[in-house]
């Protein structure tokens, strides 16, 4: 005879078929097709910031030793920071993401800041390494 365990398993199995088959011959959810969806509701699009606006290289290098607190005058020459994109945030925040070569580390270095405006130019305000 057939055990009450067998038949159980044979019972879920049909209903978890059941429910699953309906899904199987739908195409699978890309990332594209998420963020078309998404991005213009945010409106993420009309927030990445122009280049002209990010901070410059050397303002960013300068910012990330003071935020740090590296000594710039030691360990900045051969260093190299360079900004990659930007996106505002707010009026007055922009978030970055940064490619550090530093003269320390071996290889380069990626790094998220946030920056605040501040009367002629920007100041890093936060920097998380990747």
């Amino acid at each position: 005879m057939i055990g009450r365990g067998f038949l159980l398993g044979v019972a879920f199995g049909c209903v978890l078929g059941v429910y699953i088959a309906p899904h199987l011959g739908r195409p699978a959810a890309r990332k594209g097709d998420i963020s078309e969806t998404i991005l213009p509701q945010l409106n993420i699009v009309q927030a990445e910031a122009e280049k002209a606006t990010w901070p410059t290289d050397d303002e960013t290098k300068a910012q990330l030793f003071n935020l740090s607190k590296w000594d710039l005058k030691k360990h900045g020459i051969g260093s190299k920071v360079s900004v990659n994109r930007c996106i505002q945030i707010s009026q007055s925040e922009m978030a970055c993401e940064l490619l550090a070569r530093l003269t320390w580390i071996d290889g380069e270095t990626q790094i998220e800041a946030v920056f605040q405006a501040k009367p002629g130019g920007w100041k890093m305000v936060a920097a998380k390494n990747r």
